[in-house]
């Protein structure tokens, strides 16, 4: 279904002006302290798989490498919206490309360009997201379940992977149309990068345990994601985003640091990834949101079950305690 030209507001969503202060504030502190801990599980990982040399640990710890390089990406998106410098905006894009945005081949000045009109235009023809995914088949829903588990498998064994590399860099100009001092940054990123990777020989570990998790099971997490956010739904602006109750071992696969609360964080983009949770038990106690917002248990089971029936799913009354 098409959706309209112009976002649906969401009108009379309220929360008290003070909690607001309380939530809204960055903290850049934790941000670096979260970043330099995905960073940590992801050497350490590797590091174990390499020591251990056995066939089935080394998968594990791909797939785990993927989750904390989700994790890293939705870090990168907090720093698009100056999480930690409002200030100093070029100290906030400088610590976000570095370890966030170049080892993924995109920066921050590119995903924010193309991420503000997603804010802006949520879902509606002037929405660069909603335009790339339109013409894709595997965003096109309804889906039947079988149909949705062979996408989510293809994605983790790389069958769109480099398609999906070019759609981030180059279409959607992540990687393009920079400003000189980002161009400057990435090149002298990459030069000390390869510079240390040679001197170290560590290829073959760059290769096994960074270059293969992004390629696929870091692909397939991407979809799922995606898939929560926005898919599935006819209406535009904040009623086609969703929020996402996940469990414990579904935040450990796809919803790393607060990526769940979608649908909150189009409402309130200024609140930190770390307080999205509480932003949610706030939001849930206004009647108006608890009517209009999507709220769905969990990706593999009813995000998939919705994409694939093509059924509205109905708001949760009350305050949910997972969180």
């Amino acid at each position: 279904m098409s959706p309209s030209a112009h976002p649906v507001p969401a009108r009379n969503i309220h929360l008290p002006r003070d909690l607001l202060k309380t939530l809204a504030p960055p903290a850049p502190g934790r941000l670096l302290l979260q970043t330099g801990l995905e960073w940590v599980c992801i050497i350490a990982l590797a590091w174990l798989a390499t020591w251990s040399a056995h066939g089935a640990v080394s998968l594990l710890c791909m797939l785990l490498i993927a989750t904390r390089q989700h994790a890293l990406l939705a870090l990168m998106h907090e720093y698009s919206h100056y999480q930690l410098s409002r200030k100093r905006g070029w100290l906030n894009d400088l610590v976000g490309d570095v370890f966030t945005a170049f080892p993924f081949f995109i920066t921050i000045h590119g995903f924010r360009r193309n991420h503000m009109l997603h804010h802006k235009h949520a879902w509606t023809e002037h929405d660069p997201n909603y335009v790339a995914s339109s013409k894709k088949r595997r965003y096109q829903f309804p889906k039947t379940r079988p149909q949705v588990w062979l996408e989510i498998a293809k994605h983790a064994i790389g069958w769109y992977t480099l398609q999906d590399l070019k759609s981030y860099t180059v279409d959607a100009g992540m990687a393009t149309g920079l400003p000189r001092s980002t161009v400057l940054g990435r090149f002298m990123f990459a030069l000390l990068l390869f510079a240390i990777v040679a001197y170290f020989d560590l290829w073959r570990p760059v290769l096994l345990y960074w270059i293969v998790p992004l390629a696929t099971f870091l692909m397939a997490i991407l979809y799922v994601r995606d898939l929560g956010e926005h898919f599935g739904l006819p209406a535009a602006g904040f009623d086609n985003s969703r929020t996402m109750l996940a469990g414990p071992l579904e935040r450990l696969l796809i919803a790393q640091n607060g990526v769940n609360f979608h649908a909150d964080h189009h409402l309130f983009p200024s609140v930190p990834f770390f307080r999205l949770g509480r932003l949610h038990r706030a939001l849930m106690m206004d009647p108006a949101f608890r009517e209009r917002a999507v709220i769905t248990r969990g990706y593999l089971t009813g995000l998939i079950t919705e994409i694939s029936t093509g059924t509205r799913p109905v708001a949760i009354s009350g305050v949910d305690h997972v969180y």
